[in-house]
């Protein structure tokens, strides 16, 4: 996985189960859940970002993504 990506676990009292966060150098992406089954885990991407103390380009690698939202998948029916 890149490493300017990270993958937090964490309890959102939105949902009923355990939801991972996904940002890209410290600016949050998007969250995804599993309320509604491992077979139907649900993303929902951040318009509103982070105020950070520089600007973040966000634009990535299409490749790394996948296997950023793979891996955060893959935690998420795990936990």
């Amino acid at each position: 996985m890149n490493g300017d990506f990270e993958i937090d676990f964490f309890s959102d009292s939105k949902y009923e189960e355990l939801t991972v966060e996904i940002s890209y150098k410290n600016q949050i992406l998007c969250q995804m859940n599993k309320d509604k089954g491992v077979d139907n885990i649900e993303i929902e991407f951040f318009t509103d970002l982070r105020v950070l103390s520089e600007q973040v380009e966000m634009k990535f690698s299409l490749n790394d993504f996948f296997d950023v939202l793979r891996e955060a998948k893959k935690g998420l029916i795990e936990s």
